[in-house]
């Protein structure tokens, strides 16, 4: 089961007569398959219409995902400056290589914004009561695991508010299910509202 957990983990369950689980297709898996040929209309329609900024930006994720380089990418920048069309373009361009770009936020508005986007709580199993020893819910048996193992970019966005333990049962477990010391590439948003401002500051390490 998806959830990690079996029929034969109960007791008097009757068991299933045929092997059903190679004939079901993953849908989480399923989700993140995208039209290849829209993604690239839509890369070439929003690459267009970047600021300079953007641009240099872009490039830069983009050849730190080519060379697997796993750079860490921090968007900052007024509201209204396009930080999530910046980011919804990233993703489409990872989409369009037939690549998994993961898009998450804390909150369920923000998540709607980003495409495909999901809550950080939901995709990656935090828990909502969080400690410093806390762990997410992650298992190796379960949909989300071949969906990560195929992931190149993770896009989070208001991660500025999002609790320091969070982030650290979250990277914590990436690192022991996918054994790497270096994770994925991750695109940090900074949703700081600063009047008078809109610069895109983009820090990489």
């Amino acid at each position: 089961m998806g959830i990690g957990r079996s029929l034969a983990d109960f007791l008097l369950m009757p068991l299933p007569q045929q092997q059903w689980a190679h004939r079901i297709p993953n849908p989480l898996l399923q989700a993140e398959q995208y039209d290849v040929d829209e993604m690239a209309t839509l890369v070439d329609k929003q690459r267009a219409i970047f600021n300079p900024d953007q641009a240099a930006a872009f490039n830069a994720v983009l050849e730190s995902v080519t060379n697997n380089q796993g750079y860490l990418f921090f968007i900052y920048a007024a509201g209204g400056c396009g930080k999530t069309f910046f980011c919804n373009t990233i993703a489409a361009e990872v989409r369009r290589r037939g690549q998994v770009a993961l898009c998450v936020a804390l909150s369920g508005i923000a998540a709607l914004l980003l495409d495909g986007g999901r809550t950080s709580h939901l995709r990656f199993k935090i828990p909502l009561s969080i400690h410093k020893d806390s762990m997410v819910g992650l298992k190796r048996n379960s949909y989300m695991f071949p969906v990560l193992q195929q992931t190149k970019v993770i896009i989070w966005d208001e991660v500025s508010i999002q609790h320091k333990y969070d982030i650290d049962a979250v990277d914590q477990c990436l690192r022991d299910l996918l054994e790497v010391s270096n994770y994925l590439h991750l695109i940090a948003l900074e949703l700081t509202y600063c009047k008078g401002t809109s610069r895109v500051m983009l820090s990489h390490y």
